[in-house]
């Protein structure tokens, strides 16, 4: 073999070895697109969640889903901007995944200095899934759920019972609220105790 060939023939394998790395270089850039677009795919699953409530006009509605890791060492929040009940209903439009887990606080315009936010109560002691609560019945309950299953419909609409109770305040005995579903829904760890069927939060609710 010439010297030139020699190096001819070594340019060529260079170029051989060169062109095979570019290859396995592109290769992950050109799967990346596919699984970007089935996590956005994912991501998108979205819920448009309505409240229906009589008497609560200008009522504060805020959803909030916090979920511990499995060692219980992080948790993880994620909130809703507030959103005010209009013509007797307020809607959310929310990550499908936020619903497993999330509670929902409510502020009312009659409420006095109480210390707490008034937590909607997705099932009271005693009652199943599907079972009606009262007005009446709700305020004999002494334990509560803040905790929804949450949901995987795109649309839902949750009636909701918000009504003016007297509640022991920070100072004194003021208005405040009970949140509570009229129909039980599926519901989530743990039970709270609650006062007169009132559940009221002063940080956001860990859910299991």
């Amino acid at each position: 073999m010439t010297h030139r060939t020699a190096v001819l023939a070594r340019t060529t394998a260079l170029a051989s070895a060169a062109l095979l790395a570019g290859s396995l270089a592109s290769a992950p850039a050109q799967a990346q697109p596919a699984r970007a677009q089935t996590d956005d795919r994912s991501a998108a699953a979205r819920t448009t969640l309505t409240f229906t409530v009589d008497g609560c006009e200008g009522c504060e509605v805020q959803l909030v889903n916090a979920r511990s890791t499995l060692d219980a060492d992080v948790v993880h929040v994620w909130q809703s901007r507030t959103k005010e009940v209009r013509a007797g209903e307020v809607t959310f439009r929310i990550p499908t995944r936020r619903t497993w887990g999330m509670s929902a606080t409510v502020v009312a315009p009659w409420e006095g200095f109480t210390g707490y936010r008034t937590t909607v109560a997705w099932r009271y002691n005693g009652e199943r899934v599907g079972d009606t609560v009262t007005l009446e019945e709700a305020v004999t309950k002494k334990k509560a759920s803040a905790c929804w299953e949450g949901v995987r419909g795109r649309e839902v609409v949750v009636p909701l019972v918000v009504e003016k109770v007297r509640v022991p305040g920070q100072r004194k005995e003021v208005d405040g609220s009970i949140a509570f579903v009229p129909t039980t829904t599926s519901w989530l760890p743990p039970m709270r105790e609650v006062h007169e069927g009132v559940l009221g939060s002063q940080d956001v609710n860990i859910c299991r």
